[in-house]
């Protein structure tokens, strides 16, 4: 990952704000940072971070061969000495957050899901009164986050950032780098449960977006208990009455906003009527009117947002709709996939191509079987399953009356081709097929055996 810094800072500044020891003789001014040796450019600092399956040191001598500057535990080949890259990083971005002169709001996002939908949201809406810098995509982690900081520009008013997680104690670091003044937590899912191993625990991983508060508000959803009892809690949710924030909806197909139960706006048609979109973008608006924009604001906000702001996209391939998301997958995630897919109108049919569910440990049967179990043969044509867990979703599906003769399983995840002549010659020309898998399944490998007619959005 490459930045380039949205103020340039003379290297024994970075020395100083990444606690690291200053060995250059001279001091340039650095202009971009980089943690990726095959993105470097000469005058880039290489912040070498320790790896998984190769560590940073080992790319070091690459990087001042392209005349790059260096962050790093060798004392021979280091402009800065620091013994620990990846915590150099939160630290240099702690510092540099410090140095951006306008900043009104720090907003941390997490949870199970939602978290880059309602950031993308979150940022049209914010923008039609500040200058707003959001991590891009998925930068979400203890090295995408920082990164995103330091690339925010000395104009921006307000910073919102994406934290994700896979273990306990990362949230915590990102949360004491950013500060948040404002936090949300989408919501509880079950997404790495097989690290953490109960939802209960999932929540407290959640929670140490606070640790890095001193006081502000923190945004939750007002159906999960497991979030309740919060100091500064505003809740949001669909009970006009109960929640803080909430929505509202209308004959017409309009909705109306709600603001402790009382009218906020009304009239609103966002460009999605999808549930899972809907929450997203209620808790965007919940932050919106909390940080003071107007109901005019929050019209204009919402009428500037388009499909693009979430992760869904359609393609139109050898005369299939393909409804895609391949970004990650949890059974909350697929669940609404399932959902939205029901409440999609399509004439020519509509099937699901479902990947495996990772990082559920002794959770992963149960949840695959519980999707299956969601699958009706009403709405769905075809069940289309790649992987080696989907099996489970298969037998779900079976045992709540989806016909196993409309269910085509292929289990090597090295042969997508197989998968999509299974799709080729099993669904209708124009039938719509809804895609969904973690990340590391490369579902749209499947997609990539279809010749190439467009995205739709």
């Amino acid at each position: 990952m490459r930045v380039n810094l949205g103020i340039p800072m003379r290297l024994s500044e970075i020395a100083r704000a990444t606690g690291g020891v200053m060995l250059s003789k001279e001091n340039p001014m650095v202009k971009a940072v980089s943690t990726d040796s095959r993105q470097l450019r000469s005058g880039d600092l290489f912040i070498a971070l320790p790896g998984r399956r190769r560590s940073g040191l080992e790319f070091v001598g690459e990087a001042r061969k392209k005349g790059c500057l260096v962050l790093s535990e060798a004392p021979d080949q280091s402009h800065i000495l620091h013994p620990d890259g990846g915590a150099a990083l939160l630290s240099f971005a702690k510092k540099y957050k410090k140095t951006l002169p306008y900043i009104l709001y720090r907003i941390g996002i997490t949870g199970s899901v939602g978290k880059t939908t309602t950031k993308e949201l979150l940022r049209a809406i914010l923008k039609t009164r500040y200058k707003v810098h959001a991590s891009e995509g998925n930068f979400n982690s203890e090295i995408g986050m920082p990164m995103s900081i330091l690339s925010a520009e000395k104009e921006c008013k307000i910073l919102i950032m994406e934290m994700g997680m896979n273990h306990p104690g990362e949230i915590k670091k990102m949360s004491c780098c950013l500060a948040p003044s404002i936090a949300l937590i989408t919501n509880v899912g079950t997404a790495h449960i097989g690290n953490l191993g109960s939802r209960e625990e999932i929540a407290k991983a959640k929670l140490e977006i606070t640790e890095g508060m001193n006081g502000g508000d923190i945004f939750v959803p007002s159906d999960e208990p497991l979030l309740e009892g919060i100091a500064n809690r505003s809740t949001f949710g669909y009970d006009v009455k109960r929640d803080d924030f909430s929505i509202a909806f209308s004959p017409q197909g309009s909705i109306s906003i709600y603001n402790k139960g009382k009218l906020y706006a009304s009239n609103i048609t966002p460009p999605f009527f999808e549930e899972h979109n809907l929450k997203c973008l209620l808790a965007a608006v919940s932050v919106a009117i909390k940080i003071g924009l107007t109901p005019e604001e929050i019209h204009l906000g919402i009428s500037s947002i388009s499909v693009e702001n979430t992760r869904q996209k359609q393609f139109l391939r050898e005369n299939y709709l393909f409804y895609t998301d391949f970004y990650n997958a949890s059974r909350e995630s697929v669940l609404a996939c399932i959902k939205s897919a029901e409440d999609i109108a399509h004439t020519k049919g509509k099937s699901l191509l479902l990947g495996d569910i990772l990082e559920l440990g002794d959770m992963s049967e149960k949840i695959h079987y519980e999707v299956g179990r969601a699958i009706s043969p009403q709405v769905f044509n075809r069940l289309f399953l790649f992987g080696n867990l989907v099996r489970d979703v298969g037998r779900g599906a079976i045992e709540s009356g989806f016909p196993a003769e409309r269910i085509f399983t292929v289990s090597d995840l090295s042969r997508p081709e197989l998968c999509a002549e299974l799709v080729r010659r099993e669904c209708k020309t124009g039938e719509m097929i809804f895609m969904k898998a973690s990340r590391a399944i490369g579902l749209e490998r499947v997609l990539d055996c279809f010749k190439d007619q467009g995205e739709k959005h």
